[in-house]
């Protein structure tokens, strides 16, 4: 299959994706999305509370598919789907996608966003196993059901508030003294009755056989116990997953792609945007100014070769 050539690919449906292909557009460059969720993860937030424009919040899902269907407006390709691989070669790049369609570009930026950390524990591979309450929430209403919810920053404050309208009971269990979540979202979740803190406590093990019946913890108080659970949500962060990137360039010791004032990696033409690069904030609308200043710095580069 011969390969169908852009100006710029994007690889990420996310907000710095979708405003990176809005501006690259408008900017008259010729350019596809690779991705296959219309938004990125914003269709895990229920609602999003300080996105500029909104001051009664607006659905993650809603915004994503806001920003989906303007990137599709102002033309940009959205085939829909994920890339297997991104090379590079004598200045042009070559994406490939896993149903096996090919695009060459002169360049390229990386917006794919972050995955959720595992917890790397014994019998986490179980079902059971949820990262999403907006997604799997609704698994448990009406069935006297107890959630376990690990994690104490701000992403595992907002599932625990959103599995509180479904399950009966939910323990969040979190390894450090004190919650890491902002103060507001704390007060939200002192005044749920049906949500239980227990801090100092590190997850040592998923119980049951193939589908997760509980959690084996350690806390510094009581020692080892047992918690029962019908589900068990993973909220302990993200981090970046570049294993489909065959092109050399800088990170960071986490994996984080370093950028420069241009938002352009070590690898010339190589661009990146939101929450997979470096960066001190990763929130909704920095993504949205990174895919802007990413299009328009590649849009610069462009220019500078054709001269």
């Amino acid at each position: 299959m011969e390969a169908e050539k852009f100006d710029i690919v994007i690889v990420g449906s996310g907000p710095a994706g979708l405003t990176a292909a809005i501006y690259a557009q408008r900017l008259g460059m010729n350019s596809v999305v690779l991705g296959d969720t219309p938004g990125g993860n914003l269709y895990m937030i229920q609602n999003l509370w300080n996105y500029p424009g909104f001051p009664g919040g607006v659905p993650g899902a809603q915004l994503g598919a806001q920003m989906f269907a303007q990137a599709q407006m102002e033309g940009a390709t959205l085939p829909m789907i994920r890339l297997a691989s991104l090379s590079a070669e004598g200045g042009v790049f070559f994406s490939e996608t896993a149903t096996g369609e090919r695009y060459e570009s002169r360049t390229a930026v990386l917006a794919m966003g972050v995955v959720p950390k595992s917890l790397h524990v014994r019998g986490e591979e179980k079902l059971g196993i949820h990262y999403c309450a907006l997604c799997d929430g609704p698994l448990f209403r009406g069935k006297d059901a107890n959630v376990v919810v690990v994690g104490g920053g701000n992403m595992a404050a907002h599932e625990t508030l959103i599995l509180s309208h479904f399950a009966d009971h939910i323990q969040m269990v979190h390894r450090r003294g004190e919650l890491r979540a902002e103060a507001a979202l704390q007060k939200e979740l002192r005044n749920r009755g049906n949500v239980e803190m227990i801090m100092d406590a590190q997850v040592q093990e998923v119980l049951g056989d193939d589908t997760a019946s509980g959690v084996r913890i350690a806390t510094r108080e009581c020692g080892e116990q047992v918690l029962r659970a019908d589900g068990i949500f993973v909220c302990v962060g993200w981090e970046p997953d570049l294993r489909v990137i065959r092109v050399p360039f800088d990170t960071t010791s986490e994996g984080y792609v370093k950028t420069d004032a241009s938002l352009m990696s070590s690898h010339p033409g190589l661009f990146a945007a939101g929450d997979v690069r470096d960066t001190a904030i990763r929130q909704v609308v920095t993504a949205c100014a990174d895919g802007a200043l990413a299009a328009t710095s590649a849009y610069e580069y462009l220019s500078k070769l054709d001269r």
